[in-house]
């Protein structure tokens, strides 16, 4: 344990390193040393992590709010390729690097706090641990292929798709038809790759047709199997809390927690 570093803070870091996909297996020992040296950073809205082409010095964890990865495009847009929730690792694959530098720039939706933990720890438990080694390779392998699922995603459907089955992946994530989107709707629609006003115009389309409800960042599920078939997507299995009238449906005080290729919505793989 690193000097001044409580016994109690060094165990919660572990044990919430050891809930990120990517560190899930690789045992709370090793977690330990990378917890003795995690220091957690505090971010208000809009404010830079780090920026594209910084050295890489450090890897992240985040423990509460959301990350944008993104890079500017030639017209003066920011291209969102992804928004890291709270419980995500980040950058970890970059310690790997040699020279590593950050390939996308890391900015706040919001209040967000991070765990920032050191390179070298990181490198020296892959060079000593095989165990550990391994469990990282895996967890690394399986982000490749969400990411992989999403270029899918995002290449071979419609927007009406891509969004449909975002808020399925929402719905699966927060199990609840009355979902929250993890930043406002410009910033989602960049992320699936849509004009924000073909999103808006989409998003009006969904409600006059009865399948939504909501506004801004809330958005209630009102006919899930609907909204599938409207865009010939087959519902998710999993089934959630049903709405026990329109006044309800209205009311949408949820949290944030979506990766929209984390996981397999009913019989599609994303």
């Amino acid at each position: 344990m690193s000097p001044g570093v409580p016994v109690s803070y060094e165990l919660a870091v572990a044990q919430r390193l050891a809930s990120s996909p990517v560190l899930a297996h690789a045992g709370l020992e090793s977690l330990h040393v990378l917890a003795s040296q995690a220091r957690l950073v505090r971010l208000k809205a809009r404010q830079h992590l780090f920026h594209s082409g910084d050295q890489a010095h450090h890897f992240f964890f985040i423990h509460s709010g959301s990350i944008a990865l993104y890079r500017p495009s030639y017209n003066g847009d920011n291209k969102i390729f992804r928004i890291m929730e709270a419980g995500d690792l980040l950058a970890e694959a970059c310690m790997f690097l040699n020279p590593a530098h950050y390939p996308l720039s890391a900015r706040a939706c919001c209040a967000t706090s991070v765990y920032r933990i050191p390179r070298e720890p990181l490198l020296l438990l892959v060079r000593k641990s095989t165990d550990f080694c391994y469990a990282m390779l895996e967890g690394m392998a399986r982000r490749i292929s969400q990411t992989l699922n999403r270029i899918d995603l995002l290449t071979t459907s419609n927007s009406a798709q891509r969004m449909v089955t975002y808020f399925m992946d929402l719905y699966m994530q927060q199990r609840s038809v009355r979902l929250t989107l993890p930043a406002n709707q410009n910033v989602v629609a960049r992320q699936l790759n849509i004009a924000p006003e073909t999103f808006s115009r989409q998003l009006k389309s969904f409600k006059r047709a009865g399948y939504i409800a909501g506004r801004n960042r809330e958005i209630s599920l009102i006919d899930v199997q609907g909204l599938c078939a409207a865009v010939d997507l087959p519902p998710p299995k999993a089934r959630f809390d049903t709405f026990r009238s329109e006044e309800d449906a209205n009311f949408c005080p949820m949290q944030l927690n979506c990766n929209y290729a984390r996981q397999p919505l009913g019989e599609l793989s994303i």
